[in-house]
């Protein structure tokens, strides 16, 4: 079975999968806004996606976009924030940088047959006439790589992560991410110490 991220008019929600807007933190106030390793200023919040009671909110450095290694799982050019679905609250932008896309909309989770995400995709935006673009990724599953297989390590473990989510550039121009004009991204996570890692490929 593959689980598709499919874009949405639903409202948006603050506990469920969005992408663009605000990220959200806990009202215990410890979320902190990530800043680039490389530019020191901080990143631009790209994408929440719900999945097993965790929220992997997703930045990228866009400061200088190309500059800054964006597209490395370990260059610090992006980071993923993993935070608990309850008691949120928007966190405020920071002052400095370029931090918000401005456009935000929401995505569902369609199950459909197989064991292919590109068939898969392809079938489901041939049965329901739609755009390919209107579906954003998939959850679980096994990645589709562009470039070959850039499983990250875990920095406590060194094991490899488990992969969780595989994420298109976006439905349209006003909406989609810069992974580099038509590129790919994918998000993993490991268990030791709740540590999450995201890269993109074109």
């Amino acid at each position: 079975m593959i689980k598709l991220l499919i874009n949405s008019s639903e409202p948006v929600e603050m506990s469920l999968t969005s992408f663009g807007g605000k990220p959200v933190q806990n009202s215990d106030g410890k979320f902190q806004w990530p800043t680039c390793g490389c530019c020191m200023l901080p990143m631009q919040f790209q994408a929440k996606i719900l999945v097993n009671n965790e929220l992997y909110q997703i930045f990228m450095c866009q400061n200088d976009p190309g500059m800054c290694d964006d597209w490395d799982a370990n260059s610090d050019g992006n980071a993923v924030v993993v935070t608990k679905p309850i008691e949120l609250e928007y966190a405020p932008a920071p002052s400095e940088g370029v931090t918000l896309r401005e456009v935000e909309h929401s995505a569902k989770v369609v199950v459909v047959e197989g064991n292919d995400y590109e068939e898969a995709r392809n079938e489901w935006a041939e049965r329901n006439a739609v755009s390919l673009r209107e579906v954003l990724g998939q959850v679980y599953g096994e990645p589709s790589w562009i470039q070959g297989d850039e499983t990250p390590t875990c920095n406590e473990c060194n094991n490899p992560m488990r992969f969780v989510a595989q994420l298109e550039q976006g439905a349209d121009w006003k909406t989609e991410m810069n992974f580099g004009g038509g590129g790919v991204a994918y998000l993993f996570h490991c268990g030791c110490i709740g540590s999450a890692k995201f890269l993109w490929q074109c």
